[in-house]
């Protein structure tokens, strides 16, 4: 039966997944604007059981890493690339094997270390570190992070750096309502309670329940641009490619970089995939990302690309366009890699830039198209579970932009 009709089974309203809230292994971390699980799963259900020779999946810009985990649990070997090395981190955790009696030690040491008056650990510094951090809070978040240090297996530090990061989410003096970096008031700073030995022991009995303990399909998970990468790919190696990629630059979309920069610079990055320099700076990781400041400034012959960008002011076109060539890029690689009979299941939305919205699920459908895919099915969704706050961030002479309400999704299949 055709994808098309396998779609259009489903009642309209179903791909909203109204009420759906994160489950199991999809709880672990903190990271901003992740896909939907149970629909990346129906959906990927779908083009597996339709096509019963697929083996490999891959997300080149896997984020959270839930596209990889939903792929597992279908039993594929899944490939995931992100630029941002704390996005590495959650999926290896995420698709990592552990042993629980190794995890069941490791609970008895981090427990018997917290509450020690004995214990003697360095004082964690970096720059700025006082800006986010209260005096107290630093002094608590050195100690988890000296114990986790002490862990002598690597993978074990790996999973203790995603608990520490979700104690650092609500203990730092960042504001969460936003993905940039914003300070809270001093008064809701001085309110932050400093229950951070607690809250990391709570977090590790809760996140260890969900971790792989069973025997998985491979994962292999890369760290860097997705348009170099792509090129250690052969042709046509890979069955199924799954994402919700990037809709605009980061700097001026959805921060991934600035949302994990406090996280990063409390691990020891000898324990994470990825150049270090790429936290250097708070706004380094995402200046790197897809459209970012080394991208080219070269539009490619995409006509609707070409329409939209005519109608923006002469300050906005240039970010547009090298997202817009970078995102090129990335596709043209991600065609090439596609197994004949494959498909790309794209999940989009439509940002707005001067006030116009950029048509990007339009967009990517012309680059499909121009690259030999046929469209299977194209529709749209509401957006009601996504992590997304009501506004983004403060325009100049606008305010506040209101984030997307809608997604779209494109599915694409290379025949030949």
């Amino acid at each position: 039966m055709k994808i098309a009709d396998l779609v259009r089974k489903y009642e309209e309203n179903f791909w909203d997944f109204s009420g759906v809230k994160k489950e199991g292994i999809h709880k672990i971390g903190k990271y901003p604007a992740t896909m939907v699980a149970p629909m990346q799963y129906e959906l990927l259900s779908i083009l597996v059981s339709n096509n019963k020779s697929f083996r490999t999946l891959l997300d080149p810009f896997m984020g959270s890493g839930t596209s990889l985990i939903e792929g597992h649990n279908l039993d594929l070997n899944v490939f995931g690339i992100d630029i941002n090395p704390y996005a590495v981190l959650l999926g290896e955790v995420k698709t990592h094997r552990y042993n629980e009696d190794t995890l069941y030690e490791m609970n008895e040491r981090i427990t018997k270390k917290l509450y020690s008056s004995n214990y003697v650990y360095e004082i964690h510094d970096f720059p700025n570190i006082h800006k986010w951090f209260r005096e107290d809070i630093i002094k608590s978040l050195s100690k988890i992070r000296a114990i986790i240090l002490e862990e002598e297996n690597r993978w074990i530090r790996k999973f203790l750096w995603v608990c520490l990061s979700e104690v650092i989410y609500s203990h730092s003096n960042d504001r969460t309502s936003t993905f940039k970096l914003h300070i809270k008031p001093e008064k809701e700073i001085a309110a932050i309670r400093n229950n951070c030995l607690e809250v990391f022991e709570k977090i590790i009995k809760n996140n260890q329940e969900f971790l792989i303990k069973d025997t998985n399909p491979i994962a292999t998970i890369y760290s860097g641009d997705s348009s170099k990468v792509l090129k250690k790919f052969a042709d046509e190696s890979i069955d199924i490619i799954c994402t919700s990629p990037p809709y605009g630059d980061n700097a001026t979309t959805v921060t991934y970089g600035q949302a994990s920069i406090l996280f990063l610079k409390w691990m020891n990055f000898k324990d994470l995939l990825g150049d270090q320099n790429l936290i250097s700076n708070y706004s380094k990781i995402d200046s790197v990302s897809l459209g970012g400041n080394s991208s080219k400034n070269d539009l490619p012959n995409i006509k609707i690309a070409q329409k939209y960008i005519s109608l923006l002011s002469e300050s906005k076109r240039s970010k547009v366009i090298k997202f817009i060539s970078d995102y090129y890029d990335v596709t043209a690689q991600l065609a090439r890699i596609l197994s004949v009979g494959g498909y790309l299941l794209f999940t989009v939305g439509n940002r707005r830039v001067d006030g116009i919205v950029q048509p990007l699920d339009k967009i990517t459908k012309e680059i499909f198209l121009e690259m030999g895919l046929k469209e299977e099915k194209i529709f749209t969704r509401n957006i009601l579970s996504k992590k997304m706050p009501s506004k983004i961030s403060n325009v100049k002479n606008k305010g506040a932009v209101n984030s997307m309400n809608k997604e779209t999704i494109l599915i694409f299949k290379k025949e030949k």
